[in-house]
């Protein structure tokens, strides 16, 4: 159906249905608007909550497969918000401001062809106002026609009148009837052309008006179709995207493996320490033969002494004193069973073995226990070797560079690269520096022996309260490795201590004894030398050593150790992995393979 034909006689309500079509538009444009506005706080909303749950620095438990599925969660969910901005881009340009600018062009189509309409009914108005002038004319002409008509049939009929004034009546109403044909004639042709001004308004002009803003109104219903087209297709753009993320989270969420993170938290956190032995029986009537015996062999020394006789001490060495049996924490470490032998007492069983104080972090992460600082140096060495290795693609770079340089000197100066190589070779050559303490460092763990429990030596008590013999614990029998201190394994001779030569060459140490600590006093044993008599003075030293590591320690029987610092050597290793040493008048024990013979 057609407006022009159909609605001839609606113009004022076509005018009003337009304009209602306008506003729909508009409250639409302002619709999209405002959800633009929504997808682009809830984008920025979206990504504060990502950044405020994302770790402001490194987590050393990210590898965690749920903090990795977290990690990954919160990448995911930023994507997702960066589509969702997408969005509201897509919303402004596609629709917004698309709507806007045809907004304002149908505005403007929509006053022309009012105005164009205005003007035809313009037209057709002034048509019939002229018809309504000519008409107004013919009917005056017409009644003056009449009236001098009139009043020449009086003036012939009256006898007192002159001819000549009979005559001048017959020319006034011949000429007023003249005037009236002419205004008759000139309303005809009027009234001919305002009916046809009237019949093309309302079969040709108006219709054809109508049938253009029709057609504006139906493109305009279209258009809008089209853009509710575009806001959906703005939102269908972005979800295979945003289910692409919420697929790699689901895949993400599938990964966590408990197994896995149990695993890394024994990694991350073990120590290489082992728990304590069993406690020991005590035998009363063992310790009192014990006691006897220490008796009669004190006594036994000190004729010996009186008679001026000289005796070789554990360690090799000949002395005019007494024989100077491995004293101090040498003769702690070990008691003596009831056939005079030697035996090594336990690790205690103390609180101070399980709780360690808070320290700082040290350089060649020593703080750490062994486990943990022997990961964290080769993380170390892996970083700085990889630092070395990205220096050195930027090395081989800039040497290509120079080689065509020095072939075309058109491209380019050679020389201007050589402040650049320049740069590069001290950064290497510090970087190697770096790596080669961490290396060093980390050499230090290459000959150790893993931790290791062994059985409770009072064994043999909890066989005889059974019933069952009682067999003594043979001398050289391994103890349990002291907690906290490292033990050289003596299984690679590469790694052997540079203090395992004696004076006369040979092995000092019998290989049959267990590696041991000094740390494995009781906890109320402490060293001091004025109450020790084989802590003396007088001592001869055996020779000088230095120190080729540092060795810091806070056990009063060991003796911190700076690197390079040159100290006397007391007593070589016996084999438990330890030397007696003296700095000035303090003695303590330093690990055998932290020295090097002077």
């Amino acid at each position: 159906m057609s407006w022009g034909t159909e609605l001839w006689d609606q113009y004022t309500r076509l005018e009003k249905h337009t304009q209602s079509g306008i506003d729909a538009v508009d409250k639409y444009t302002h619709f999209v608007r405002e959800r633009q506005k929504i997808e682009t706080e809830y984008a920025a909303a979206l990504k504060k909550l990502i950044k405020g749950y994302s770790p402001k620095k490194r987590d050393e438990e990210t590898d965690f497969t749920t903090k990795t599925c977290f990690g990954k969660l919160l990448e995911e969910m930023t994507g997702i918000a960066n589509q969702h901005e997408l969005i509201a881009d897509s919303l402004s340009q596609n629709v917004v401001k698309e709507l806007q600018s045809y907004i304002r062009e149908l505005k403007e189509e929509r006053n022309k062809h009012f105005q164009d309409a205005k003007h035809e009914e313009k037209l057709l108005n002034a048509s019939i106002k002229k018809l309504d002038q000519t008409k107004d004319a013919y009917r005056s002409a017409y009644n003056e026609y009449v009236k001098s008509k009139n009043q020449f049939h009086k003036v012939d009929q009256d006898v007192n009148q002159t001819k000549a004034q009979v005559e001048k009546c017959r020319r006034t109403m011949e000429g007023r009837n003249k005037a009236r044909e002419d205004c008759k004639n000139e309303y005809i042709l009027q009234l001919q052309q305002t009916n046809k001004d009237q019949r093309d308004y309302y079969s040709t002009k108006l219709p054809a008006v109508f049938q253009r803003i029709q057609e504006m109104d139906e493109k305009r219903i279209n258009k809008l179709g089209e853009y509710f087209k575009k806001y959906a297709q703005s939102h269908k753009d972005v979800l295979p995207l945003i289910g692409k993320c919420l697929d790699t989270i689901e895949q993400a969420g599938g990964s966590v493996d408990a197994t896995q993170d149990s695993n890394k938290v024994v990694e991350r956190h073990k120590t290489g320490l082992t728990p304590p032995d069993d406690y020991e029986m005590m035998d009363l009537e063992n310790e009192l033969q014990s006691n006897q015996v220490g008796n009669n062999q004190t006594d036994n020394a000190s004729i010996t002494s009186s008679e001026g006789s000289v005796k070789a001490n554990g360690g090799g060495t000949i002395t005019g004193r007494a024989k100077t049996k491995r004293g101090g924490f040498g003769g702690i470490f070990k008691a003596k069973d009831d056939d005079g032998s030697s035996r090594k007492i336990k690790i205690p069983h103390t609180s101070s073995f399980r709780k360690k104080e808070e320290v700082k972090p040290k350089d060649d992460f020593s703080h750490l226990p062994p486990s943990q600082q022997r990961r964290e140096l080769q993380k170390k060495i892996d970083e700085i070797q990889a630092q070395i290795d990205q220096e050195m693609k930027a090395k081989d770079a800039l040497t290509k560079m120079r080689d065509v340089y020095a072939k075309n000197t058109q491209l380019g100066d050679p020389n201007s690269t050589d402040k650049e190589l320049s740069a590069i070779g001290k950064k290497l050559d510090n970087l190697r520096l770096e790596l080669q303490k961490y290396q060093r460092h980390n050499a230090k763990f290459m000959g150790y022996s893993p931790y290791r429990n062994n059985s409770c030596q009072s064994s043999g008590f909890v066989d005889q309260a059974d019933g069952k013999p009682n067999v003594s614990t043979p001398q050289g029998t391994p103890h349990g490795t002291p907690h906290g201190t490292p033990v050289p394994d003596r299984a690679h001779p590469s790694e052997a201590s540079p203090m395992r030569e004696g004076s006369n060459g040979t092995s000092t140490g019998s290989e049959e004894h267990e590696q041991s600590s000094p740390s494995r006093l009781q906890q109320d044993q402490s060293f001091d030398g004025d109450d020790d008599p084989d802590f003396d003075e007088d001592v001869q030293a055996l020779y000088q050593a230095k120190a080729i590591y540092a060795f810091e320690t806070a056990d009063p029987n060991l003796l911190g150790l700076g690197e390079g610092e040159v100290i006397d050597v007391l007593e070589e290793d016996d084999g438990d992995g330890w030397t007696r040493v003296r700095r000035g008048n303090e003695e303590g024990y330093v690990p055998t393979s932290y020295l090097l013979k002077t």
